[in-house]
């Protein structure tokens, strides 16, 4: 878990508030690396909660981390990454084609190969060399390749 995670995911009861994740995300967004890596997608997503499983959404710019996601600052600020990973890597790529099936055998639901790579570089950046390489190891045991 990162230093800023620590200092911002703080259990409100029984739950990390959605507004905690939004000051993390946005927070991310305004890092250096963020916003040289990813200039498109610097002003800050709309954040929300509510229950079950987070959700992103890149062409309403808006980020959901569900209650599910909220139990703890780890698990938090995973979600709150791999969500953010969907923003800045839509779906549709130059174009506006599928960057794969929408379904089907050669679909990976959303996490194709671009954004597990934009995936890994933000974990790599907010939360270590460690964790990138644990999440490449994840990718690899799923059969999700990760490099061209």
């Amino acid at each position: 878990m990162s230093e800023l995670a620590l200092a911002t995911l703080m259990l409100q009861g029984d739950r990390i508030g959605f507004t905690d994740c939004a000051t993390y995300i946005h927070a991310v967004q305004q890092t250096e690396w963020f916003m040289a890596a990813f200039s498109a997608y610097t002003d800050p997503v709309a954040v929300t909660g509510g229950p079950g499983r987070s959700h992103a959404d890149a062409s309403q710019r808006l980020v959901k981390i569900g209650a599910l996601d909220r139990l703890d600052a780890g698990k938090c600020e995973q979600a709150c990454l791999h969500e953010l990973a969907h923003i800045v890597t839509p779906d549709c790529g130059p174009g506006r084609e599928l960057r794969e099936p929408a379904q089907g055998r050669g679909s990976s639901r959303g996490h194709h190969h671009a954004w597990r790579a934009n995936f890994i570089l933000i974990v790599r950046m907010s939360m270590g060399k460690q964790a990138a390489m644990r999440l490449r190891h994840e990718f690899g045991q799923w059969g999700l390749p990760t490099r061209k």
